[in-house]
């Protein structure tokens, strides 16, 4: 997969996937942090390592759910 760009509350990221299924979020050449997905009863529920606030990460991983799809 390739890099891609997504729009959340006026802030563009780079999402960039990396090839073991988790995908790194930059702000321009920052990386703010990585994020996966588990699988969930409800559907993927996105996660992190590091200092993410949840509902950002909830965010970018529902945006990157629809932009794979």
């Amino acid at each position: 997969m390739e890099k891609f760009e997504l729009n959340l509350n006026g802030l563009n990221h780079d999402v960039l996937p990396q090839d073991n299924g988790t995908y790194r979020i930059m702000n321009g050449e920052e990386k703010i942090g990585v994020i996966y997905a588990e699988p969930g009863d409800e559907g993927p529920q996105w996660k992190t390592l590091d200092d993410l606030d949840t509902d950002l990460v909830n965010d970018l991983g529902k945006a990157i759910t629809d932009h794979n799809a």
